[in-house]
């Protein structure tokens, strides 16, 4: 029994799309924001991102709108090397410096903050957090048209 090209292209197609159908996305926990955004900046990190902020809104829709995180294969995670490790994006600490990374990967406690993403990005940011199977995904920020 032999396959046209045509049906090996699709089968190919499918079995590269298959991981995607797999996946648990999971968004933060809204109701643990304020909590966030307090144990990132403390002292004077407290006054610039108060509630009746610009970057508190900005924050809050970064938080509740543009952060995913995605549970996937294993296998299929180590066949992209291009993927960046939680463990090199730097610790966001200059308000406050006694932050450290978590031992481990709990979707309702990460909080993405603790790191220098790039959040004002213009393209889709992928990260694999070390020794699970899961991926950070942070959509683009929208551009307004002026």
């Amino acid at each position: 029994m032999s396959l046209t090209k045509q049906a090996c292209l699709g089968l190919l197609l499918l079995a590269f799309n298959l991981p995607a159908m797999q996946a648990q996305v999971s968004k933060p926990n809204p109701a643990k924001f304020d909590l966030f955004i307090a144990q990132v900046y403390t002292g004077s990190g407290a006054d610039f991102i108060k509630p009746d902020t610009r970057r508190y809104a900005y924050m809050k829709e970064l938080f509740e709108q543009r952060i995913s995180y995605v549970k996937s294969e294993a296998e299929k995670l180590d066949l992209d090397r291009n993927l960046k490790l939680l463990s090199e994006v730097p610790m966001y600490s200059i308000y406050n410096p006694g932050l450290s990374r978590e031992s481990g990967f709990d979707p309702d406690q990460f909080n993405p903050f603790k790191y220098q993403f790039d959040f004002y990005s213009a393209k889709k940011l992928i990260y694999r957090i070390d020794g699970t199977d899961y991926l950070i995904i942070i959509a683009p920020q929208e551009r307004k048209n002026q």
